[in-house]
């Protein structure tokens, strides 16, 4: 999820949110869902969160093929609070929502970190800090301020976790480790591409061979996708021949995967500072 973050980094209005994840303003659950459900709007715990100071910095919904299904699907926006003193650099804490109204999802939130240099939008892997799953019922929108206060009071323990990243220096091995570490949590060996072309950085300053950094431009490369390989040559079962392709690797779009891979990354980050403060 990259392009839905908002132009200049600047809070989306509800009509860019509208037109970007519609779902959002459900006005009912979908028809498959279970009498007990209980509906509770996002947009209800969206507009209770702005009204405590949190703006929408980007929102994205997950596409479907099932017909009248899509104002419903899973949806995810990350809220940030101006004015916050608690930054890292160039690294801001936000709130990450999930829901939906198609039973796909409770409303759950995430600690998410923001990464101006390149609009990464990180979220903190479950051991950091536990995902607060909040059921649809009466109390939700309750539940989601006070989940907001939690993730608040541990933002400067997440953020002291990036400052020792950020000093953090890597050998060439380390993150020849790293990369090949991340690269077995999307890709298979079938795939000839090496997984040092994950280190590969986009953007001056990304050079950098500290933890942070280099998390960041493999999580880019990962989660972006774009890298190029060439399939080997070859023949069909029926012995037809296949000949060698340019390829690139796709960017990830589910919501859920993303989540999944930003959270299995972010504790391969947090290992390795094991390792490395632990010499």
């Amino acid at each position: 999820m990259r392009a839905f973050t908002s132009a200049k980094n600047q809070p989306l209005t509800l009509e860019r949110v509208q037109h970007l994840a519609p779902s959002v303003f459900a006005d009912r659950p979908w028809e498959g869902v279970s009498d007990r459900y209980t509906f509770i709007p996002t947009i209800a715990v969206v507009e209770s969160l702005m009204s405590e100071g949190w703006n929408i910095m980007a929102a994205k919904q997950q596409a479907t093929r099932i017909e009248g299904k899509q104002e419903f699907t899973r949806h995810i926006l990350r809220f940030r609070r101006p004015g916050n003193d608690l930054v890292v650099g160039d690294v801001f804490p936000e709130i990450v929502l999930l829901n939906s109204h198609d039973r796909g999802s409770a409303y759950q939130m995430h600690a998410g970190m923001f990464r101006l240099a390149c609009s990464n939008g990180l979220i903190v892997d479950d051991s950091t800090f536990a995902r607060l799953s909040i059921r649809h019922s009466g109390k939700a929108i309750d539940d989601v301020r006070r989940g907001a206060d939690e993730i608040v009071q541990e933002v400067p323990r997440i953020l002291s976790s990036v400052n020792d990243m950020q000093t953090i220096e890597l050998t060439r091995d380390e993150r020849g480790v790293l990369a090949r570490a991340a690269f077995s949590l999307k890709f298979d060996e079938s795939i000839p591409l090496d997984p040092s072309n994950l280190l590969a950085h986009r953007r001056y300053g990304d050079e950098k061979t500290d933890l942070w950094t280099t998390f960041n431009v493999v999580e880019e490369n990962l989660l972006k996708g774009g890298l190029r390989y060439v399939t080997p040559a070859g023949r069909d079962e029926e012995g037809h021949y296949i000949p060698s392709r340019r390829q690139r690797t796709r960017e990830v779009k589910s919501i859920q995967e993303d989540t999944k891979l930003n959270k299995a990354l972010w504790t391969l980050a947090e290992e390795m500072k094991k390792l490395k403060l632990a010499e």
